[in-house]
Order: C-alpha cells, then structure tokens, then sequence
C-alpha cells in the first residue's frame, strides 16, 4: 500500500500595500514629532527634508506622501503647537465673586500656561518666521480671542455691577493682557528666558489688576 506524500504547506506571504489610514496616520503625527523638535533645535531654513526624513528614519518618498513641502510641514506643526499648548483656556468667570479676585485667578491661569517653556518656544518660532508665514502669525495672534473675550466679558460684568465706571470693556481687555502676559512673553523671548516663577507671575497679575482697577473705578468728587 502507497502512501501519498503530503504536500510542503505554502508559506503564506502578506502582501506589501499601501498603509491603512490609521498607519498614515501615525506616520504622520510621528513626522511632525520630530521635525518640532528639529525646528526648534534650530530653525526652518536649517532644517532640511533629507534630514527630517533620516531623524524619523522615513524615505523622502513617505514624507511626500504626507506634506507636499516643508512649508506644509511646518504649518502643520505650528497648528499642532497652537491646538497643544492653547486649547485648555481659562475657567469661567463668576460674577458673583469681586473683579479683583476673578482677574488675579484667570490672569494667573493665563500666564502660566503661556510662560511655560513649550509656549514659549512655539512663540520663538512663529516670531523668527513670521515674515514667510504671515497667516501662521496671524492665526497664533488669533488663537487668544478666546482670552481677551473672556477678561472683557469681567470688565463689563463688573460695570453692569458699578464696580468700575463704564468705558470700552474690550480694549480694556486688550491693554490688561498685553501688561499681565503678552509684554512679559515678549521680554522672555528677547531675554533668551525660559519661564517666570509661580511667585513671579503671581504678582505681576496682581499688580497688573491694581494697575487698572485704581484707573477704572470711580474717582471721588472733589472736596467731597
């Protein structure tokens, strides 16, 4: 009686397609990974495809099937940046409680989160090339209308309430963020500094709040 042979089982070999959406996916958040931390090392007109290609040990064939450039890579970062660093805004404010108190917490939530070493060096970035992606400055300008309109919603609360006499509760808001956050961010980046003490921050905001409370409450009639 024969026996019949079996037959060597056929290694079965996976076929090499295109990724699936999610592994596109993560190619893509890994490249934007490392070209951040290439930018910021030194600065887009230094870094390179070829080089971000080797730091993420990719082909300049897989970049290219992700960003159609660098300058769309580097958009892609700085949107990254902006949505990390600036989408956790300030908590509510209470119209119950007095504006001094309300703007000292919201102004320290503010400057802690935008002197932060992260924010800080995002800023650096869009500032050194600002010039070349005026809509990227733009939209990082924009990215604290959410702010401004916060602190402006408490200055006019407080005039509903006569805590301060009326005026332009918006360029209020405006001129109080540029002296408790934006000045300071700006004499941080040219200083070549990294952040302020939670100490320091602090008082600054206080100071700040006193600053425009003692300009825009009602001043007492002479001789009264």
């Amino acid at each position: 009686m024969t026996v019949a042979k079996a037959k060597p089982k056929r290694s079965v070999r996976r076929r090499s397609g295109r990724p699936t959406k999610e592994q596109a996916g993560r190619i893509a958040e890994h490249i934007v990974e490392v070209a951040t931390r290439l930018f910021l090392e030194t600065s887009f007109e230094a870094t390179s495809v070829d080089l971000i290609a080797a730091k993420a040990r990719i082909s300049k064939q897989t970049f290219y099937a992700r960003f159609v450039s660098k300058e769309a890579l580097f958009a892609a970062v700085i949107r990254k940046g902006m949505t990390d660093l600036f989408a956790p805004a300030a908590g509510e404010a209470d119209r119950a409680d007095p504006i001094d108190a309300t703007l000292i917490r919201i102004g320290v939530e503010i400057a802690q989160h935008s002197f932060a070493p992260a924010a800080l060096a995002l800023y650096r970035l869009i500032a050194s090339e600002a010039h070349q992606f005026p809509q990227l400055a733009l939209a990082y300008h924009e990215s604290g209308v959410r702010s401004r309109e916060l602190i402006a919603g408490i200055f006019t609360n407080a005039m509903r309430d006569n805590q301060i006499r009326a005026t332009d509760a918006r360029f209020l808001a405006e001129q109080f963020l540029y002296v408790a956050i934006e000045g300071p961010v700006h004499a941080l980046v040219l200083d070549g500094k990294t952040a302020r003490s939670e100490k320091d921050v602090r008082e600054r905001v206080a100071a700040a709040v006193r600053l425009f409370l003692d300009g825009c409450r009602e001043r007492p009639a002479r001789g009264a």
